[in-house]
């Protein structure tokens, strides 16, 4: 009975540490994915395949519609777009882009959460047709209230 008794503590002690790491909603999320970014959160971006990405604004706020602007090479062709949270985990919005004229563009918003200065990605993943190579290309941008 002394040797159950010793695992449910042990394993009740593991489960705690695990809850307590899972729910850290500290500033280091943010400062940690910045690091790894090509461009600056907010701003219009060119990456390496010379795909541009920028917003309607650069002030950004929950529960109110902006745009998401994209150019892309002629060769290139959006495969999927999504925005994930990264302050706090939100799940996923899925991004449809359509094209107007030279440019594809994304009427979107996000929800308003705890956090008031919320730190947003698109991850879109564009396929380069002439080279069949399909890459990931993250833009960060922040919502505030």
């Amino acid at each position: 009975m002394r040797n159950c008794y010793a695992y449910i503590q042990v394993k009740f002690i593991h489960c705690g540490v695990f809850l307590l790491t899972a729910c850290d909603f500290s500033k280091n999320t943010d400062e940690k994915f910045l690091k790894n970014a090509q461009c600056e959160a907010n701003l219009p971006c060119t990456f390496s395949n010379d795909v541009k990405v920028w917003l309607s604004e650069e002030t950004l706020s929950p529960e109110t519609p902006f745009t998401i602007f994209s150019y892309l090479p002629a060769n290139v062709t959006i495969e999927d777009a999504k925005l994930k949270g990264i302050t706090m985990y939100m799940g996923y919005i899925p991004q449809q882009f359509k094209k107007h004229n030279d440019l594809w563009q994304s009427n979107t918003m996000v929800g308003i959460c705890s956090e008031q200065n919320m730190l947003w990605n698109l991850e879109l993943t564009v396929k380069n047709n002439a080279t069949s190579v399909i890459q990931t290309l993250n833009y960060s941008f922040y919502v505030t209230y």
